[in-house]
């Protein structure tokens, strides 16, 4: 059947059904090699259903006809794991202004979701992998071989090292817990408000796609996160504005704080390589190439400053937007 919309997402085909609801669905078709971890699924089916009961606005899984979440079918000659969820109306973060307003307000809705997710549990967790995590840092020298440029490969190798030696040796020490692990512009959802005399046109009212939700430490929620405040922002002290509306519900300690910069460097190298590697198996599939450009920017600009720069640059830049604000 011919459908309306495809809502975009890395690993799955989502088109957008309208019917039996104001708003519509959205049939998940999942990749054949994720659709082999029915367990995760569940996981994932089982969040989404927890955090609707928790007010979080997010895509809640319907039953179907058999009263389960997800079925498996044969698609071209392979098993595809689909489900429906209710499809959250409202722009995308990416498809409006990026005001100092939005990022704050984002920063909080993440600190409301990784609160409402402290005390979720599910056993697939517990083993659940993927490249994505940050955890899977140290397997990206498998794909360096895609950097052509040799001094960008270095600077990737650098940070490798680097993340491996100041987060991953610690990694027993640092909170853990069930995070979204993908919080970023394109899974953002954003309505229009009745816009006051010099406020913002523009509210954080949900959000979608668990599919890289893991156990982890949280502060690599906050880091994944920020990562893809500041490419949209394309501003590395605009990260300071998304920590102090996360902070101001989540705190999180000085220890963790000195983490933020490796994490940040981390996700960018992990989303740089794994863009590059992922476009060379599929030339046509621009979505994984959205952050290079201004991925590279930032990277660079981010690693040749210091812990102490970057962690005054976000303190500074969030000092100044509260001390200014209307929110």
């Amino acid at each position: 059947m011919p459908f309306p919309k495809t809502v975009s997402a890395r690993n799955v085909k989502n088109p957008l059904i309208v019917s039996h609801s104001p708003h519509g669905y959205v049939l998940k078709i999942l990749n054949a090699l994720d659709s082999k971890k029915e367990e995760v699924v569940d996981a994932q089916n089982q969040l989404l259903l927890y955090l609707a009961k928790q007010n979080v606005k997010c895509p809640r899984p319907i039953a179907n006809a058999r009263g389960n979440y997800y079925s498996v079918e044969q698609i071209n000659g392979n098993s595809h794991v689909v489900r429906l969820l209710e499809f959250i109306p409202g722009q995308m973060f990416h498809e409006v202004p990026t005001t100092k307003n939005l990022l704050y307000q984002s920063g909080e809705y993440l600190a409301k979701l990784d609160r409402a997710l402290k005390k979720f549990t599910h056993k697939a967790y517990d083993t659940h992998k993927t490249l994505w995590m940050l955890q899977s840092v140290p397997q990206l020298r498998d794909f360096l071989y895609v950097l052509e440029d040799h001094q960008r490969k270095a600077l990737c190798e650098e940070i490798i090292e680097a993340f491996e030696s100041k987060v991953l040796s610690v990694l027993p020490t640092l909170e853990l817990q069930i995070i979204h692990g993908d919080y970023n512009e394109q899974n953002i959802v954003v309505n229009t408000l009745a816009q006051a005399a010099g406020g913002d046109a523009h509210r954080v009212t949900g959000v979608i796609d668990f599919g890289d939700t893991s156990r982890s430490p949280l502060i690599f929620e906050l880091g994944i996160a920020m990562t893809y405040m500041m490419l949209q922002a394309k501003d590395l002290a605009s990260g300071g504005i998304f920590l102090a509306g996360y902070t101001s519900i989540q705190s999180i300690s000085t220890n963790e704080r000195s983490y933020l910069k490796y994490c940040v460097a981390a996700r960018l190298a992990q989303s740089l390589i794994m863009g590059a590697y992922t476009h060379t198996l599929h030339p046509g599939n621009d979505y994984v190439l959205v952050t290079q450009a201004q991925g590279w920017l930032l990277l660079e600009q981010l690693w040749r400053e210091s812990l102490d720069t970057i962690d005054e640059l976000w303190q500074t830049t969030a000092h100044q937007y509260l001390t200014q604000s209307t929110k």
